[in-house]
């Protein structure tokens, strides 16, 4: 590789992490403002008066304002607690069930011959393409009938025809990457096909695996469409409506800022604690 060429990469790579983390750090920074400090005249990047006032409001706790005038809790923090909450648990389900029907479905399209299994996978993947508010009326109509409008667990079914089509996708690369010789030993050795798929493949893509779990916790946290159409204003109202929420009817930007910064926390939770596994994958050849 050429000197200009690397030059040119790392001025790319400075550019699209400057793109990522200024929109970031700015937002936390807002966060850790007074509105009243916020609102002034004096324009400024870093707070003159650091403080954690807007999140311990927000967490349902008082705190005191900018001149120690006391401050009762958010009227928003129930909402935004709850909406995290069940952020949580519907991201957290559809994990589980995203990989338990992922996976074997991949390892399958991946190892089996069978007729048109190209075209089976293709068609699993074109499933992406179609917008999730094209599907919300069938969604809204079907969900009236069985009752799971306004429910967690109509969201989680939801969600998973996002995510299983993309990780089936991205499993399917995966699985095929592995040498074939793996599983003719295992079977060599006794094992039916799924034993050996649970006893050699599996083990051998932990990696990959984890990071499809990753993906999929991810993409249902940041769902906003089916989230909104069918669960605001319910007790199952998800995070990103409620943020919205917030974000349209309260012109108090410090409390929108620690708001979406609490958002921001489980998802980049996961994807740190996770990163070592995710640096492992080859995500660039899918």
């Amino acid at each position: 590789m050429s000197m200009r060429r690397k030059v040119l990469i790392h001025i790319l790579a400075l550019i699209a992490l400057i793109w990522t983390v200024v929109p970031i750090v700015w937002i936390v920074l807002i966060s850790l403002m007074y509105h009243h400090e916020f609102a002034s005249a004096d324009i400024h990047l870093f707070p003159h008066q650091p403080t954690l006032a807007n999140y311990v409001r927000l967490l349902g706790g008082a705190a005191p304002d900018w001149n120690g005038t006391a401050q009762g809790p958010n009227a928003y923090g129930p909402l935004i607690r709850e909406g995290l909450l069940n952020s949580a648990q519907v991201a957290v389900w559809v994990t589980v069930l995203s990989m338990i029907v992922a996976v074997p479905a991949a390892y399958a399209l991946s190892r089996v011959q069978m007729r048109f299994r190209q075209a089976g996978l293709l068609t699993i993947v074109a499933t992406r393409s179609i917008p999730p508010v094209a599907t919300t009326i069938p969604f809204f109509a079907l969900y009236q009938g069985l009752g799971l409008s306004g429910t967690k667990t109509g969201l989680v079914i939801a969600h998973m025809t996002i995510t299983v089509p993309l990780l089936v996708w991205i499993g399917t690369s995966f699985f095929g990457g592995l040498p074939p010789g793996l599983e003719r030993m295992a079977r060599v050795d006794g094992c039916s096909r799924w034993r050996a798929f649970a006893r050699v493949v599996v083990p051998a893509s932990r990696h990959s695996m984890t990071a499809m779990a990753v993906i999929a916790f991810i993409t249902s946290w940041d769902e906003f469409t089916f989230a909104l159409i069918f669960n605001t204003g319910t007790p199952a109202q998800t995070f990103p409506p409620a943020l919205s929420s917030m974000f349209f009817q309260v012109s108090v930007p410090t409390d929108v800022a620690s708001a979406t910064v609490l958002g921001l926390i489980p998802p980049l939770l996961v994807a740190g604690l996770f990163q070592r596994y995710i640096r492992k994958v080859n995500l660039v050849g899918l």
